[in-house]
């Protein structure tokens, strides 16, 4: 019997607790959210796999910076040009020069154009020409002429130019010579000979260091006598011819040699130059357009500037709409789907269980003591 009333007591407590748990679960927000978990199992792939072979990573292309080598700014009243001047060797291009907008001091500058120019380069070097010319005399009154005053020159490396004839350098030699053969004569005279016998003749005689020989006698009788009524020389003279043999050398011309000079120069691809023209534009920046508000009436108070326009309609009464601020009602939260739709969480409803229990095991107490049995 004490435990059927220890029984029902208990009900009824739990009767009586739990619509007020329930209401006050209801108004505690959940702690916590139940979360889903999922376990997914991963086997071990026992199948051998191959080694990915590695690719080279592609090298990017070099970046060819193009830097002017001159700066030039331009400005002529309200105009403001920047001129940049660039110098391509062998490994640059003309597209590598900066083609994009820029912008300096409050002004943008935009490219017009670009103007390309080349500039040889000019080599030079003095060269020497020595000319020479047959001639048939060594004055030089009549070499002279035969050598014009200049000359166009061009070497076999490319160099070209004109050379000047210098008059002090003309020098004539012999060219070569041809012998030849002649007979010389001389005669002598031998007087007062007693005979004409040519046994009295010198047969050699020696002129000028040259031996003349004996070719022929010449008699001449100087004065007669006249003896048994004959005349008879009283003398003789001989005339006695010698001839020699003798060599000439004959010029048979002359070589004339002449030196041009001047300065020779060569013409070779140089540098090439390009320009570019950036024109600049002032940036301006647009102005608002501002719409002057119109004062209120005399009689009208001045909005606070301060206030927001939404905020100056809620605080100005209405006059059909009452004065009083409608409470702020916020919704309340949304019961947990997760435990039916009652609101309650697990902690919760442990915390309810757990109260029963100790307002039953109350209850029983008392009741012992009540009828003065005595407790275990």
């Amino acid at each position: 019997m004490k435990k059927l009333i220890t029984i029902v007591c208990s009900i009824c407590v739990l009767l009586i607790v739990t619509p007020a748990l329930t209401a006050f679960a209801a108004e505690v927000e959940p702690v916590s959210e139940q979360s889903n978990v999922t376990i997914t199992v991963v086997m071990p792939d026992t199948t051998p796999k191959q080694q990915p072979v590695k690719e080279p990573e592609p090298t990017a292309p070099p970046v060819i910076k193009v830097y002017p080598a001159d700066v030039t700014e331009l400005r002529d009243g309200g105009n403001w040009q920047i001129i940049k001047t660039y110098e391509l060797n062998v490994s640059e291009k003309p597209e590598d020069i900066p083609r994009d907008s820029f912008e300096r001091s409050g002004w943008k500058f935009t490219l017009t154009d670009i103007v390309r120019k080349e500039v040889a380069n000019a080599e030079t070097r003095e060269h020497t020409e020595t000319v020479t010319l047959n001639t048939d005399t060594k004055e030089l009154e009549k070499i002279l002429p035969l050598f014009t005053q200049t000359m166009e020159y061009k070497t076999e490396d490319g160099f070209v130019g004109i050379l000047s004839l210098d008059v002090s350098s003309i020098k004539v030699e012999t060219a070569g010579t041809s012998t030849s053969s002649y007979t010389m004569n001389v005669t002598r005279e031998y007087p007062h000979l007693s005979t004409n016998d040519t046994s009295l003749v010198p047969k050699t005689v020696t002129d000028r260091g040259t031996n003349y020989t004996l070719v022929g006698v010449e008699w001449r009788v100087g004065n007669y006598s006249t003896v048994d009524y004959e005349r008879i020389p009283d003398y003789y003279t001989a005339v006695a011819t010698y001839s020699a043999t003798g060599y000439s050398t004959k010029v048979t011309g002359y070589v004339t040699t002449a030196v041009y000079t001047g300065t020779l120069a060569k013409m070779s691809q140089g540098m090439t130059y390009y320009t570019a023209y950036f024109l600049g534009e002032e940036i301006r920046t647009p102005l608002e357009m501002v719409t002057p508000q119109e004062k209120p009436p005399a009689g009208e108070m001045e909005a606070d500037p301060t206030v927001l326009p939404d905020e100056t309609a809620a605080n100005e009464p209405d006059g059909d709409t009452p004065t009083e601020t409608e409470p702020n009602i916020e919704p309340t939260a949304a019961p947990d789907e997760n435990n039916g739709g009652a609101g309650i969480s697990t902690n919760t409803l442990l915390l309810v269980i757990l109260i029963v229990v100790i307002l039953a095991g109350g209850a029983y107490y008392l009741l012992k003591k009540k009828k003065g049995e005595p407790t275990k």
